[in-house]
């Protein structure tokens, strides 16, 4: 006597399961992803190699600041992967690397490195792709009805 628990077999709920959906790609690659960024932030001033000037310290410690944020966002959403408080964090935390080289000084255009504003504006672009791709995921993942997630 045969007994199965699904009109499909077990073998189509083991592929059901190994195959991930839009959370588990929300949930295992854009966090990957932030967590990289997380890094980068914090020890990109050592990689590209800032000078040891006011401006330059003063982008470090913004670009450090945020890359902080960013990693204890990420380690968060590996806790507690739901919800889009965490995609809200990136997006302002990207948004704050986009505007930060206009609005702080750094000591005048003149005196900050090229490389900290290049690495702000396009880390600032990095992050917000991530968040806007993560609320996607989450937003899709929302309205799909459990047999779309399958």
């Amino acid at each position: 006597m045969a007994r199965h628990s699904s009109p499909r077999g077990p073998a189509a709920a083991r592929g059901a399961a190994t195959t991930p959906g839009p959370t588990g790609v929300r949930d295992q690659l854009v966090t990957g992803l932030m967590m990289l960024a997380g890094i980068w932030l914090v020890l990109a001033a050592w990689f590209l190699r800032y000078p040891f000037s006011d401006a330059a310290v003063d982008a470090q410690r913004n670009e450090t600041g945020v890359g902080i944020v960013l990693l204890l966002t990420a380690a968060a959403r590996i806790v507690r992967p739901r919800g889009w408080l965490s995609d809200l964090i990136v997006l302002l935390m990207g948004l704050w690397l986009l505007v930060a080289p206009a609005l702080v000084d750094y000591g005048g255009p003149q005196n900050t490195p090229r490389a900290a504003q290049t690495n702000e504006v396009v880390m600032g672009i990095v992050l917000v792709v991530l968040a806007l791709v993560s609320m996607l995921l989450l937003f899709r993942a929302r309205r799909m009805t459990p047999e779309e997630a399958r």
